[in-house]
């Protein structure tokens, strides 16, 4: 986040693409040619929008995360 009204996030490409393409984001404000994609928050849904994809990215990340059963 920087500031209230951007955010960026590290996506891997093939995602980052897709989001692109759909809308849902734009590519990175400094480094465009990289997975990274930046997100400009206007409004309330907009925020939102950028709170699903801090989810997404949350959840790619959770699953992969191996179980242990040790403490």
């Amino acid at each position: 986040m920087h500031g209230d009204r951007l955010a960026d996030l590290p996506l891997p490409r093939t995602l980052h693409d897709e989001l692109i393409a759909a809308g849902r984001a734009r590519p990175h404000h400094v480094l465009p040619d990289t997975g990274w994609v930046s997100c400009w928050m206007e409004s309330a849904e907009d925020a939102s929008a950028v709170i699903e994809l801090f989810r997404l990215q949350y959840e790619r990340y959770s699953f992969r995360r191996p179980t242990s059963t040790v403490r």
